[in-house]
């Protein structure tokens, strides 16, 4: 008798790659040869990875329309065969890869709108913040402490920098309606993305704010932050600037904590 694992083993290699090792172990009858009970498994396989993708990249399947993403996914799933018990991670190259496989004019856009779309992703799986630092707490930080306080951001929180207006044309699409016309900027907007209440928010950054924030979440306090925005920010307003920074960040539910409290 076949041994279950190398039955399984063979089953798993025609699946993912085709092999055909595993039609001695299938019998065939006048009704149903060996090559079409496998190909029931071989096609509802791929249907599935396909559908997940979909899940993943719902703006994009909408955008391609379903035949040419079919296309796409079945040519993804060659280069990336699913290689996890779970299906969460299977998309994690696509966005990568479609720069690959669309290689004309199109392609920034389409990467662009993938990556934004697996960005949500992440935000959405990111680990929950059991606190988050509120308004009222403010009034517990004395006001010499200022100067160094530093930030700790929640996990559910990441920004992309893209150069298409792809957060306006991802939303219609989510919603059934037809998509603005894309525009893209000679220089690339930063967009921040979080995660609240079981909700994925986003806006645009200026580049100011862009700045202030990856330094925050790099470590830097405030003192240093309100130096480096004198680039950008009048020495007289810099201090109004960056606490309007901070206030902006606590309403967003975006801060765990500043410093010790």
């Amino acid at each position: 008798m076949t041994h279950l694992r190398e039955l399984q083993l063979r089953f798993q290699d025609y699946l993912t790659g085709g092999s055909e090792a595993i039609e001695a172990d299938i019998v065939s009858t006048e009704k149903a040869l060996a090559e079409h009970r496998l190909g029931a498994y071989y096609n509802a396989y791929r249907i599935r990875l396909i559908d997940a993708l979909a899940v993943d990249y719902a703006a994009l399947e909408k955008l391609l329309g379903r035949e040419a993403f079919e296309d796409m996914a079945l040519d993804y799933l060659q280069r990336y065969p699913s290689r996890q018990p779970s299906l969460r991670w299977f998309g994690q190259h696509l966005p990568a890869y479609l720069a690959e496989y669309y290689r004309d004019k199109d392609a920034e856009f389409v990467c662009e709108l993938a990556n934004y779309e697996w960005v949500q992703t992440t935000v959405f799986d990111a680990s929950d913040s059991v606190e988050l630092f509120q308004l009222e707490d403010m009034a517990r930080v004395e006001a010499e402490t200022w100067p160094l306080l530093t930030f700790d951001f929640k996990a559910a929180l990441l920004w992309l920098d893209m150069h298409w207006n792809v957060p306006q044309i991802e939303a219609a699409l989510d919603n059934g309606q037809e998509p603005p016309q894309r525009q893209r900027g000679d220089i690339a907007q930063r967009w921040l993305l979080w995660r609240h209440a079981y909700k994925i928010h986003w806006r645009s950054l200026d580049v100011h704010e862009a700045w202030a924030l990856e330094q925050a979440a790099s470590g830097a306090n405030f003192a240093e932050i309100c130096e480096g925005l004198l680039e950008w920010v009048d020495a007289q307003q810099i201090a109004l600037v960056a606490a309007g920074f901070l206030k902006q960040w606590i309403g967003d539910q975006l801060l765990v904590r500043i410093g010790n409290y």
